[in-house]
């Protein structure tokens, strides 16, 4: 019995486990209009993007397997996603985050990801960041990993 406590512990605290990921995040929507650092945090049950300004908290998004939370309040995901425009698919922004393409559009490989483009929608996946842009919706959704070491600034005197 002792051994299946220490197990299903060790498996409770792994399973919580976040990984964070340094970011830049845009994010554009009617009056949402975020451009900024922040963090993605992910562990198996839900994604979290989290941005900051100034070192305040200006802006979180939540994604689980049932809803989508954006500063704390929560919408059904697949409702959440359909008012977005219906034309998208219910697990568009897990699909994003995970870097995978969209279904049911073309996709075209370049150098270090991939291109999708139909109408109005362009979605760019590369080693360097992840953009999903609708032109006749206005939406627009980047994520873009923060590299660090780009990030010092090497000053000689």
């Amino acid at each position: 019995m002792k051994i299946f406590n220490i197990i299903f512990l060790m498996f409770l605290l792994t399973a919580c486990t976040y990984k964070t990921t340094p970011v830049i995040v845009a994010f554009k929507k009617d009056q949402i209009a975020i451009n900024d650092q922040g963090f993605l945090k992910e562990n198996s049950f839900s994604k979290k993007i989290e941005v900051y300004n100034v070192g305040q908290l200006v802006f979180v998004l939540t994604i689980n397997s049932k809803n989508i939370c954006v500063n704390n309040k929560c919408y059904d995901k697949k409702l959440f996603i359909y008012k977005l425009n219906p034309k998208y698919p219910d697990n568009l922004f897990d699909l994003i985050i995970s870097h995978k393409p969209l279904p049911n559009m073309p996709l075209k490989k370049i150098k270090n990801g991939f291109v999708q483009k139909k109408g109005d929608i362009i979605y760019i996946v590369t080693t360097d960041k992840v953009l999903f842009k609708d032109k006749s919706n206005n939406f627009l959704f980047l994520l873009k990993p923060l590299n660090m070491e780009n990030n010092k600034k090497i000053t000689k005197k």
